[in-house]
């Protein structure tokens, strides 16, 4: 299930996860050995429907908060069905169709950043 502040999202075309170690500083000690502080992993989740009507890209658009932070839901390959609390950094759709109530969409991208 993939959700963002708990509103249910139509299923999407592809979902990737791409996990990166985020370290503190890394010095050498006296024993030539190195040293870190702190290790977490970060996630950006990147979503892609191949297409949506203006209804769905809009409940979409409702939920993001530009600038700010909110909840994703979202199924993680290595811990399974997870949440976190994330910002948008990147988002993209393309019209495929006019019809004359409204636009359907192409290709609908979001990129979500871990907080």
């Amino acid at each position: 299930m993939l959700s963002i502040n708990d509103v249910v999202l139509p299923s999407p075309h592809s979902l990737s996860v791409k996990i990166t170690p985020k370290t503190g500083s890394t010095q050498y000690n006296t024993r030539g050995q190195l040293l870190q502080d702190g290790v977490q992993e970060k996630r950006t989740v990147e979503i892609v429907w191949v297409r949506l009507t203006q209804d769905d890209l809009s409940l979409l658009a409702g939920q993001l908060n530009p600038g700010g932070f909110f909840t994703c839901n979202y199924p993680d390959p290595l811990k399974g069905q997870t949440e976190i609390t994330c910002r948008l950094s990147g988002q993209q759709a393309t019209v495929y169709h006019y019809q004359p109530a409204a636009p359907l969409w192409a290709d609908v991208k979001l990129i979500l950043e871990e907080q």
